[in-house]
């Protein structure tokens, strides 16, 4: 199946685009592509694993993306707005790792919602967070969760 590109479901540019491609979806799950270039947050070939947050956050935008379209919306932002949980196995990732980064919606309602990320390195788990995310109700500035 394929999927739309992935600047068509994120309000990202770059150089704060990461992800690829969305590999994988499925309901309330996503599975990214994401190969690390020499952009922001790298320094001396090398990314601080904390980084790993913020592409779980792009999966979960480009999820959410996805419902967005499947109304014929607009992908509109999200916010960040706690991560109660997270967890990193790596002491860093490199210029040039291929990650596949996973997402799916565990709870939530039109505004409110509560994502699980993951962040995989030749099918290891490199990273892991919870992720809790807010948006405006469907009509205002912003929109919600389907």
């Amino acid at each position: 199946m394929s999927y739309p590109p992935i600047e068509q479901l994120l309000p990202h540019r770059a150089p704060m685009l990461w992800l690829d491609e969305v590999s994988w979806h499925q309901g309330d799950s996503i599975r990214c592509a994401l190969r690390i270039r020499d952009q922001v947050f790298v320094a001396n070939g090398e990314v601080e694993p904390v980084v790993a947050v913020e592409w779980m956050a792009q999966a979960v935008g480009a999820l959410v993306g996805l419902y967005d379209r499947k109304v014929q919306q607009v992908p509109r932002p999200g916010y960040m707005i706690a991560i109660p949980e997270a967890e990193f196995a790596v002491d860093r990732f490199l210029v040039g790792d291929l990650l596949d980064v996973h997402a799916r919606r565990s709870w939530g309602d039109d505004t409110l919602a509560s994502f699980e990320g993951r962040v995989e390195r030749d099918g290891k788990l490199a990273a892991r967070a919870q992720l809790s995310v807010y948006r405006r109700k469907l009509g205002e500035t912003g929109g919600g969760f389907p």
